[in-house]
């Protein structure tokens, strides 16, 4: 009998707790969508030249003139420590950086 109990509870596992679920779960949902108030909306202000905060990328110069990025994950307010840091493991001098579309 000791060797059976086991057998049986496997089989009981197997087979699980429970009924078929309730027909009202077995609906269709209605979909999960992002409200129109929260989707990004063609802002008038990026046709004269100025970045909006979630388009923003950080772009460094070195002293060879050339811009180099976009680099999006750079943190606001740390560009400029950025380029200093990209110019310099190229061994070139910082020459400037700046916040652009992506």
């Amino acid at each position: 009998m000791k060797s059976m109990l086991p057998l049986w509870m496997g089989a009981l596992l197997a087979m699980g707790c429970g009924g078929p679920l309730p027909e009202e779960s077995q609906e269709p949902q209605e979909s999960i969508a992002i409200p129109e108030q929260y989707l990004e909306q063609e802002d008038p202000s990026a046709e004269d030249g100025t970045v909006s905060a979630l388009r923003a990328c950080c772009y460094i110069r070195c002293s060879d003139r050339v811009w180099r990025g976009p680099y999006p994950n750079v943190v606001y307010g740390n560009c400029r420590n950025h380029g200093k840091y990209q110019c310099a493991k190229r061994g070139l001098g910082y020459a400037g950086a700046d916040w652009k579309d992506c």
